[in-house]
């Protein structure tokens, strides 16, 4: 299943999922958001066609006020009843009238109709049966304003009728005159007059009766505050018909969304698989040789130490190492040297089958790791087998190539040794193989342990010797890869006895053997940081021991120590190895957060050693990668090697590290490695470690040559 792959379960549920509910959400907030904005439009339009039809309500009022005022003007004393006579059946009405009225009454104080008239006829009182209540309302109003009409709507027969009334002026000198009468002038609201305020109002199916259901209505009430009934309409929705227009263009623009975001998931992909590729190469090229494709050192250590897991079982290791291999070296070059590593690693690993672990430990030396029972005499069978398939000298191009091969054996029956002394012990046995004439099978034993007391009686002189100050630091320059000037200088910690100086993987094994990894650790650091002032600028890098990273009070101790000496933590650099982030991670990774919050930068060295992984990288925050002198020593010969540079280069600075080279011999290989994009350049070819007065002149004579050039 897919799923059960991890890799692939991070990126649905950390890429893909994530993507999928933010695209669905925007278009949800998109909907819901035309969709209100729809919903308050269509109220807004209801509410504005109410207030208009309101409008034309008291318009249509007021024009029959109009129209009263003037038909009373022009004959309303001709209605009266005295002379009724004189206007008969048929009414004429001025130009224009029968237009805004059609129905015609005399009414009396008490609002009761006298005569009527409906379009220009004589029409029987109750033919048109107006409302006397809501009439007398509409007297009282005359009444009380006598020079003004008054108007609103009154209920009839035909209708609810807009009316205007007035009381009609009596004949002048009439001094006779009865109880006073009123003209009442109307039109009902029916037919073409709902059809006009329909038009005016642009909306659909105007109508007048009971309330309509879901539709929109305003009451119209009679004069005397009766419910008439409801002039209605089909709701405008003009919201909902814009939503409905920019419903095609938002999809468009929802569907461009989602597009965009599959190609950036499709990118996140492409960039996670390619991620994943490099960190593959990088994890077997940390593993394994380049020139032989054998696993290298880091590998068989890992490998003896998983035999060591399942206690109670013998465990051999075989060391091998190849004589003669620097003569072909000098005499035929190093592309024969890499031949002949590379035909000894097949020949050997066609011996060791699959019942054992051949790994190259660098330059001519190989090791084996064998399990189980008989696991001696079987590693002793296989180092003389080794011995004989090097007895033959290989044809490279016609040129015979003669080595031998001086070999190592050491047992662990009862698996009470550490990996570490099993490996000594073979190692210990090689040595005395090669000493004792070469090309042959020596098996360990406590005869050839006699160092033990030499390294007891020296671990006893370097405590002294830290106790009196004789240990000397040294340093040797870091160069940029770009301008080849001196950017940084490493130091490295020198012991010198009267007799001579001891090698620094000698006395600082015994040192954490002995437990003063601390101590010498401590003392480093203090000179450093004393020495920091007279270098200027420049970055200080400093190595500490496993032992100090583990103390989760190093980072106040070192800041204690930087704070005393006046140092900036900026310019300090430590460098880890990564066999402690591969026994203790989470140590690790607090120790790293500690010193990053000091401000010092932390650097991963021996890059491609075997424990090398992006996952260190990534979790760890490292600020510089420094990769081992294993992997640099074939950069000029093996295109696996440059390309495996090149690969760590470009991981480094996708994660946001600067990588320095070590170990660089020669002009060559500093070339090789400038191209393959390292920052930084280490090694003898430019310089060997030396003492701090030596080194400041060097600095002093590149920066004035540097002025020099510059003025």
């Amino acid at each position: 299943m897919f799923f059960a792959n991890r890799r692939w379960m991070e990126f649905v549920f950390g890429v893909v999922v994530p993507t999928m509910l933010t695209a669905i959400a925007a278009a949800a907030v998109v909907n819901l958001a035309m969709a209100r904005m729809a919903t308050e439009v269509n109220d807004i339009d209801r509410q504005g066609i109410g207030r208009v039809v309101e409008v034309l309500k008291d318009e249509a009022l007021a024009r029959m006020s109009l129209a009263v005022s003037e038909f009373a003007a022009w004959n309303g004393t001709a209605l009266d009843e005295v002379n009724a006579a004189q206007v008969g059946d048929e009414l004429h009405l001025p130009a224009g009238s029968n237009h805004v009225f059609d129905t015609l009454l005399i009414v009396d104080a008490e609002g009761a109709p006298i005569r009527a008239y409906h379009k220009g006829r004589a029409a029987g009182i109750d033919a048109i049966g107006i409302s006397r209540t809501d009439v007398a309302v509409l007297v009282a109003e005359a009444r009380q304003h006598p020079h003004l009409p008054a108007s609103g709507f009154v209920q009839s027969r035909l209708g609810p009728l807009m009316a205007g009334l007035r009381e009609t002026e009596p004949r002048t000198g009439d001094v006779s005159a009865g109880a006073p009468h009123f003209l009442l002038v109307g039109r009902p609201m029916t037919g073409t007059e709902f059809m006009a305020i329909a038009k005016a109002l642009g909306v659909k199916h105007l109508t007048f009766g009971p309330a309509p259901v879901e539709a929109d209505a305003v009451p119209l009430v009679s004069a005397a505050g009766a419910l008439l009934g409801f002039i209605g309409w089909d709701p405008r929705v003009s919201g909902t018909e814009a939503m409905e227009r920019a419903r095609l263009p938002v999809l468009a623009v929802l569907l461009l969304l989602f597009v965009v975001m599959g190609v950036l998931v499709v990118t996140i992909w492409k960039m996670m698989s390619g991620l994943r590729h490099d960190e593959t190469a990088a994890r077997h090229a940390a593993s394994h040789d380049p020139l032989s494709g054998l696993p290298n050192r880091a590998s068989f250590n890992q490998r003896l130490a998983a035999a060591y897991a399942s206690p109670g079982q013998p465990i051999a290791v075989l060391f091998a190492d190849l004589d003669g291999f620097k003569e072909v070296n000098d005499t035929y070059g190093h592309d024969v040297g890499d031949r002949l590593i590379r035909a000894a690693a097949a020949g050997f690993r066609t011996l060791v089958g699959g019942e054992a672990v051949l790994a190259r430990l660098g330059g001519d030396e190989f090791a084996v790791v064998i399990e189980g029972a008989q696991a001696v005499a079987r590693a002793r069978a296989l180092g003389e087998s080794f011995v004989d398939f090097l007895d033959e000298a290989f044809d490279f191009d016609g040129r015979p190539v003669k080595v031998g091969c001086s070999v190592g054996v050491a047992g662990d029956i009862e698996g009470k040794l550490t990996p570490g002394e099993l490996v000594r012990r073979a190692d210990v046995a090689m040595y005395v193989a090669k000493a004792g004439g070469k090309n042959r099978v020596d098996l360990y034993d406590a005869g050839m342990d006699a160092d033990r007391q030499a390294r007891a009686t020296l671990a006893a002189e370097l405590r002294e010797a830290v106790a009196n100050d004789v240990l000397q630091v040294h340093y040797q320059p870091v160069v940029s890869a770009r301008t080849g000037g001196i950017l940084a200088v490493e130091a490295l910690v020198r012991w010198i006895r009267p007799a001579g100086p001891v090698s620094p993987a000698v006395f600082l094994a015994v040192a954490e053997e002995a437990g003063m990894s601390d101590l010498i650790g401590t003392y480093v650091l203090r000179r450093v940081a004393r020495d920091a002032k007279g270098f200027g600028d420049l970055k200080m890098v400093v190595n500490v021991f496993a032992a100090q990273f583990r103390n989760p009070g190093f980072p106040d101790m070192l800041g204690t120590i930087l704070k005393a000496a006046g140092m900036a933590p900026e310019r300090l650099e430590i460098d880890i190895t990564e066999s402690f982030l591969a026994s203790e991670p989470e140590r690790a990774r607090c120790s790293v957060e500690a010193l990053h919050a000091l401000g010092v930068s932390v650097a991963l060295d021996d890059f491609g050693t075997g424990f090398s992984s992006v996952a260190y990288l990534r979790r760890f925050a490292f600020d510089k990668v420094k990769i081992d002198r294993s992997v640099v020593i074939d950069v000029i010969r093996d295109p696996a090697s440059q390309s495996l540079v090149q690969a760590a280069v470009a991981l480094a600075e996708t994660l946001g590290a600067e990588v320095t080279a070590e170990g660089i011999e020669m002009a060559e290989e500093a070339e090789a490695l400038k191209r393959a994009g390292c920052h930084e350049l280490q090694g003898y070819y430019f310089g060997a470690p030396t003492v701090r007065s030596e080194i400041l002149r060097r600095i002093s004579r590149e920066r004035q040559a540097a002025e020099q050039l510059l003025a």
